[in-house]
């Protein structure tokens, strides 16, 4: 053995087996060298691999002395740093933990034993494993049709049961994420009037690095030719880090270091046109049932365009289509929640003046068009919260407002208005209410608008 070796891989070598031989027959290098599964000796504090016995040295095709003062994590997984999973904390002395574990090296599974060994005040980790990727892989094609039918019943049904459509997605990512043993999973919408990708949804395991919307900080050109990859409809892209983006030396070094070593992607089309991507980073099992990533993208796609369907003509039905304020069917939505919920409330009753006069002296369009400048008026001061809830009728409705800051911003209002009477006319009335005595609140200031209104058509007979 030791003459296939020279000049200091002996010395390396010497210095290895010796520190091996002094724990005893029992962790020889023999004894190691027969065990027909995975072997290896490592030291605990420094990662430093102490010994690989020949079964695991052809597996990963490597010499007797070509790990020897590297750290197990290079070796073993081409890890630079410890790894996520690494369970040298959790491991005593005089004790034996057992393991399922993942070498990506290899990309097989192990069923692995390790235990502590002390020596001379070191520590060393001692693990033996059995390969039963095999197994694993054929159990695995068998379940794969229950599985994948469990999977889309469990999508189905999350999707049919949330009302909340950003919780239901979320939770069929972590779904996926459960099914592939995958690291993360997310779906991306891209805009391609903005050419921007953007990073919708995401569901990442507990311990793993956050992904962070890599593809929108990319410049365009980036952006392009990472999209031009992805041209064929329903065809999941199994990507490879190292060798995929070899060419894209940015985007390979942002996955990388967020310890993406391989990515199953499905682009999204509709219409030809390409609208979104759904992804897994590191999937570990059922990557052959890859396909699956289509099915469910369309559950998501088509549940999402019906959800939008609803919410636009349920936000019709709450939209005055003269002025774009709300109507009066949202003023009653939110006037029942106020009372519900016992909000404190500010109150402005709005109804404007000579608008029959300017329907009949100067028509109808002339009329619409004082309502509209009116109630983009009102909406300046007031933003959303204002209702139309009459032919010239509005009603303010600021919730959960302390009352100094109603105040404050009423008093905005009025003094403007008054500044600007040549083109907005209208009375008003305003009430502050505690503890959702809303409907108290609305009367007083309908009565206090009613009377300031009948003032000024006692000045203003002529515009009645």
């Amino acid at each position: 053995m030791q003459d296939n070796l020279e000049g200091t891989d002996i010395k390396i070598w010497g210095y290895a087996m010796c520190k091996l031989e002094r724990f005893g027959s029992g962790f020889s290098k023999v004894l190691m060298d027969k065990f027909n599964g995975i072997a290896y000796l490592a030291d605990v504090d420094t990662y430093e691999l102490i010994y690989i016995n020949k079964f695991f040295r052809n597996l990963l095709n490597i010499s007797e002395s070509s790990y020897l003062t590297r750290k197990c994590y290079e070796v073993l997984q081409g890890q630079s740093s410890p790894c996520d999973f690494c369970i040298n904390h959790m491991l005593k002395k005089d004790a034996v933990y057992q393991w399922n574990t993942h070498n990506y090296v290899l990309n097989r599974q192990f069923e692995s034993q390790a235990s502590i060994v002390e020596w001379h005040g070191r520590r060393f980790r001692l693990e033996y494993g059995m390969d039963f990727s095999e197994y694993q892989n054929n159990m695995t094609e068998l379940e794969n049709k229950v599985s994948t039918e469990q999977l889309l019943v469990k999508c189905a049904g999350t999707l049919c049961k949330h009302d909340d459509i950003d919780l239901a997605i979320n939770k069929i990512l972590e779904n996926v994420v459960d099914f592939f043993e995958a690291d993360r999973s997310y779906l991306f919408e891209y805009d391609k009037e903005t050419n921007v990708l953007k990073g919708s949804y995401f569901f990442v395991r507990p311990f793993v690095k956050a992904f962070k919307d890599i593809l929108s900080e990319a410049s365009g050109v980036l952006l392009q030719e990472w999209l031009n990859m992805f041209t064929e409809e329903s065809v999941v892209y199994h990507k490879d880090v190292d060798v995929d983006f070899a060419g894209m030396p940015e985007l390979a070094e942002a996955f990388k270091e967020r310890n993406i070593r391989e990515m199953l992607l499905m682009p999204i089309y509709d219409g030809g046109e390409l609208i979104g991507l759904i992804g897994v980073d590191n999937p570990r099992y059922n990557v052959s049932a890859s396909q699956i990533l289509g099915t469910i993208a369309m559950f998501i796609v088509n549940n999402l365009e019906q959800r939008k369907l609803i919410q636009h003509l349920d936000y019709l039905s709450n939209i005055d289509d003269l002025t774009g304020v709300y109507n009066r069917n949202k003023y009653i939505a939110v006037h029942e929640d106020i009372k519900r919920r016992g909000d404190c409330a500010g109150v402005i009753y709005i109804d404007l003046n000579g608008l029959k006069k300017i329907n009949d002296v100067y028509g109808h369009d002339k009329g619409d068009e004082f309502i509209i400048n009116s109630a983009n008026f009102i909406q300046r001061y007031f933003g959303k919260n204002v209702y139309r809830i009459g032919g010239d009728e509005f009603l303010v409705l600021l919730r959960n407002i302390s009352k100094e800051a109603f105040e404050e911003q009423f008093v905005t209002f009025k003094n403007d208005l008054e500044k600007n009477k040549d083109k907005y006319d209208m009375s008003y009335g305003e009430r502050y209410c505690d503890d959702g005595k809303i409907d108290e609140c609305v009367q007083l200031a309908d009565e206090m608008m009613f009377n300031r209104k009948r003032q000024y058509y006692e000045v203003h007979a002529k515009w009645r």
